[in-house]
């Protein structure tokens, strides 16, 4: 996470805005290509693989998975050859004529290393899943580096160091699946993947529309160089999410698991525990972005950038539900409906795309922003809806606490506007204590996130307001 900010900031600084808003445009069509041409594999083959222990089994998965998604690959970046033009249209030439060529290759070992992600996350060998993400961090950091500060190569700098980071993550996590590597294609897994995961296919492809749709309707709309703008505001709430991915890639596995040998009760356990804890944590980030936002995108990104504040304020915002319904969504699926997500994906997407339609005209990029607020508030009543449908006892207030909380912080702090250092410090610093009065937050948290649990059996432990004991 550290190290994508750091190229971020070292290509927000070197780059002028349009220049930087090409490139993120490329990324964002390649994400799109990416999604479009998934079919739920990802999510299908680490759930198929979690849920056995036949190693015969797991390596006909994964051969069949990355057969398939190869196949797939090379049919897309044909197509995409030969529709180029058509991409470019919206959004007039990019910014060097010979850019475009490279969407198909960043396309394809985007949607390869997906996929063997996921294979790795099926096998829950999460070491090997950071080790993999973190030298392409480190790799795509030194090589923007190299390229764009040392060669000033610009956006082919950007590019090339994509690529190539993306080349050894996937070479990396392919050499580091524990399965036999060999040509094998067996139709009938295939179709049972499939089958599974051609529902998450739409809820993938929605997902990519409602969270990155803005930055085409702002390329459209407004121009590549409010392209930048955006990117800059959303930066950090990006970064945020990739860390809870972590989170959530062992989270996914092991629900599944708990929900397939019948532990049912356990399974809420984990997830309204996780619920409270993410609310918590993207709250407080909030609140920080609310007071410090000037100070972080000034002193990260430069001056320049300090119009993406109030955006950068709502992403956060929204950033905090949008995690809290993505738990509640992976939860479905690893009780294995994998078609109401869709469903859900498809009033975000359409709220969102509402949402920027109308108010990015109005407001610019702060009104995608508010769409992406309200796409999140809108869907998260449908996440417990079909969660408690699945008896599921999901339990709401738990994490509307630390968010109600947070509004009140913001009305307080427009209202008193702390300036000082020690203001500031008071205001984040009375929010935990708050929330620890609320039970939002307890000494068997802070014992776990501490390392110093000595049971994974929940313990009462004292109310730090109250002094009555909790479960």
């Amino acid at each position: 996470m550290v190290l994508g900010l750091l190229g971020t900031v070292v290509s927000a600084r070197h780059l002028s805005a349009e220049v930087f808003g090409g490139f993120i445009l490329l990324q964002v069509i390649a994400s799109f290509l990416t999604q479009v041409s998934s079919t739920g594999l990802g999510v299908s083959t680490a759930k198929f693989i979690a849920s056995t222990q036949n190693e015969r089994y797991q390596r006909q998965l994964v051969n069949t998975a990355i057969g398939f998604r190869l196949l797939a690959v090379l049919v897309v970046s044909l197509v995409t050859v030969i529709a180029m033009p058509v991409f470019w249209t919206a959004f007039g030439s990019p910014v060097i004529p010979s850019v475009a060529v490279f969407l198909p290759l960043l396309f394809s070992l985007e949607s390869l290393g997906s996929l063997l992600r996921s294979v790795l996350q099926g096998f829950f060998l999460f070491k090997r899943i950071a080790m993999t993400e973190f030298i392409a961090s480190l790799s795509n950091f030194l090589l923007v580096a190299v390229f764009v500060l040392l060669l000033d190569r610009g956006v082919l700098g950007l590019i090339y160091a994509r690529a190539i980071s993306l080349s050894l993550s996937c070479a990396i996590a392919y050499f580091s699946t524990p399965t036999r590597k060999r040509f094998e294609f067996h139709l009938g897994l295939l179709k049972e993947m499939l089958a599974f995961g051609l529902p998450l296919q739409i809820n993938d492809i929605l997902s990519f529309v409602f969270g990155r749709i803005d930055t085409l309707v702002i390329g459209t709309l407004l121009g590549r160089a409010d392209i930048a703008y955006y990117e800059i505001a959303r930066r950090i709430p990006d970064a945020l999410a990739r860390l809870y991915e972590a989170f959530r890639s062992v989270f996914f596995p092991e629900m599944s698991r708990l929900f397939a040998v019948g532990e049912h009760k356990k399974a809420e356990q984990v997830l309204n525990h996780s619920t409270r804890l993410i609310s918590f944590v993207s709250t407080l980030g909030a609140l920080v972005a609310l007071i410090l936002g000037n100070d972080v995108i000034g002193l990260l990104f430069s001056a320049k950038y300090v119009p993406s504040v109030p955006a950068f304020i709502l992403l956060m915002t929204a950033l905090s539900i949008s995690l809290i319904g993505n738990t509640l969504g992976t939860s479905l699926v690893a009780i294995g409906d994998s078609s109401k997500p869709a469903i859900i994906n498809i009033v975000h997407t359409g709220v969102s795309l509402l949402g920027n339609l109308f108010l990015i005209p109005i407001l610019g990029i702060v009104g995608s922003a508010l769409s992406s607020l309200a796409g999140s508030c809108a869907t998260n009543p449908l996440n417990v809806l079909f969660l408690r449908r699945r008896n599921v006892d999901v339990r709401v207030g738990d994490y509307l606490k630390p968010i109600l909380v947070f509004g009140l912080y913001v009305l307080l702090v427009l209202l008193l506007k702390p300036t000082t250092v020690l203001q500031k410090a008071l205001v984040i610093s009375t929010f935990i204590l708050l929330c620890a009065c609320l039970s939002v937050i307890t000494g068997e948290d802070l014992a776990v996130i501490l390392g110093k649990s000595r049971s994974r059996t929940p313990k009462s432990v004292r109310d730090p307001c109250s002094g009555s004991p909790r479960l």
